[in-house]
């Protein structure tokens, strides 16, 4: 087996960084606003192409006396004494709901409900309605879908209701359609529907008497489905999610959306506040700006930590020529700090600075680093580009830009007492990604994904051998 010697760069120890998840908890301010789209709202209409953020998250709502009839998605919910409101957005039990957009406090022990619609109103014991919100917000950017679905209104219902996928025939006319969702007993969304159904003929499901419903003369009716009362996140959960597409995090929270490649941006200052907790290493990725400053401050102790990281790379003067008309280097674009000191209750002020221009992030990892192994020489980089290209008759070449993802491969030196450890970790990592840092000094060989494969062979009594290869998140 080839032998290497370990590198002598200062920063030759390959560490990786175990990302902490910030939330909206942590999250403690930022000069970023998030007005990038209109926030979603349960009563509006939504043409396709309309895009809306979701940034508020939904509520629960509990109650110890459910309604007689139960409320539906996007029923407007009013306390009949507080008088506030909130909508409805999925039913959870029979004694809780989710919710969102609410005004204000609901009075303990009033009636609450659709107001005229006494079956959808509830009157409330003295402990109730308790509201309790969500643990973490969305923040992402949604975009409506052009669904081509349909409303089918039925005044007999079958005896057991339609399911997902059943195809439906007129027995009269012949005409079909396919049934997407449930609605009420009386109410389904469709699509595919094959022509005009005849009023007041039996409709289901062909050779079975319970999935089959004999309507009035006027019905069965259709209408266009349009998107009112979809709430994005719930759509999605779908295995085809029928009215919304995500397209991203919102301008604040792509630093924090675990795709490098889409970046925070605004005129002049990024910067955040955080409260993380217990962590020692922060790594800044995809950043286009002239400085970082990084402040930690404990609340009885005061600022702990200060750096300002200038981002210009260093330039290598190989001739005159070069110096006078070649252009200056890239800057640097992804930078790692181990040396953040461990206060459990400080925050962590994140300034990304760009003077007269955009600054822009693509991501921001805290955590606790764990030194693995020296990285040997030898170490190999490179990128997969998703970029796609394509020829016509003629070898004419068409190229459609991508996101790329770094990739690295590297051997380390392990002390033997330390390969259960490091395995140990490496199989704990296998499904999360983390940030590898093969050498702090070059950003190439700072990726922030997961291994594809590693192995450890045992030379010798003193030390191991290892080597991973590591692909990048776009």
């Amino acid at each position: 087996m080839e032998r290497r010697r370990p590198t002598t760069d200062k920063d030759g120890t390959m560490n990786i960084i175990r990302p902490v998840a910030i939330t909206d908890a942590m999250l403690i301010s930022s000069d970023v606003p998030e007005t990038d789209y209109p926030e979603f709202a349960m009563g509006t209409t939504y043409a396709p192409g309309t895009r809306v953020m979701d940034t508020k998250g939904v509520e629960t709502l509990a109650l110890d006396v459910a309604p007689a009839t139960e409320w539906a998605v996007g029923d407007l919910l009013t306390g009949q004494s507080s008088g506030k409101t909130c909508r409805a957005v999925a039913k959870l039990t029979s004694l809780t709901y989710q919710i969102r957009e609410r005004t204000g406090a609901f009075t303990l022990g009033e009636v609450i409900g659709v107001t005229g619609t006494a079956a959808k109103l509830a009157d409330q014991g003295a402990a109730h309605p308790i509201i309790t919100a969500t643990a973490d917000n969305v923040h992402k950017i949604f975009e409506s879908l052009p669904a081509g679905l349909e409303l089918l209104a039925l005044d007999v219902a079958p005896a057991t209701p339609w399911l997902q996928d059943w195809i439906i025939t007129g027995q009269t006319s012949g005409k079909t359609c396919k049934i997407v969702l449930l609605l009420t007993s009386l109410t389904y969304l469709v699509k595919e529907r094959t022509g005009a159904f005849t009023l007041g003929e039996v409709v289901g499901v062909t050779g079975t008497a319970v999935l089959l419903a004999d309507q009035g003369a006027a019905n069965p009716t259709f209408a266009a489905a349009a998107n009112v009362g979809n709430y994005p996140p719930t759509d999605l959960l779908r295995t085809t999610p029928l009215w919304w597409k995500e397209v991203s995090a919102t301008n604040r929270w792509k630093a924090f959306d675990a795709i490098v490649g889409s970046q925070t941006e605004q005129e002049d200052l990024v910067s955040y506040q955080i409260k993380p907790g217990l962590i020692d290493s922060i790594a800044l990725l995809n950043v286009d700006a002239e400085s970082v400053t990084l402040t930690v401050t404990d609340p009885v102790e005061g600022v702990v930590f200060n750096e300002t990281i200038a981002l210009a790379a260093a330039r290598t003067i190989a001739s005159y020529y070069s110096y006078c008309f070649e252009p200056f280097p890239p800057r640097k674009t992804d930078i790692v700090r181990f040396d953040i000191p461990l206060y459990f209750d400080a925050t962590l002020d994140i300034a990304i600075s760009q003077a007269g221009g955009i600054a822009k992030i693509g991501g921001i990892i805290v955590g606790r680093k764990r030194d693995l192994g020296v990285t040997l020489y030898s170490p190999s980089i490179g990128i997969t580009d998703y970029s796609v290209k394509t020829t016509d008759e003629y070898g004419n070449f068409t190229i459609a830009q991508r996101a790329y993802a770094k990739r690295m491969t590297c051997n380390l030196r392990i002390p033997n007492y330390s390969v259960d450890e490091v395995a140990r970790l490496l199989a704990l990592y296998r499904s999360t990604p983390v940030v590898w840092v093969g050498l702090e000094a070059y950003a190439s060989m700072i990726v922030y994904g997961f291994y594809e494969d590693f192995s450890i062979v045992m030379p010798g009594s003193r030390h191991s051998d290892c080597s991973i290869e590591i692909k990048g998140l776009t």
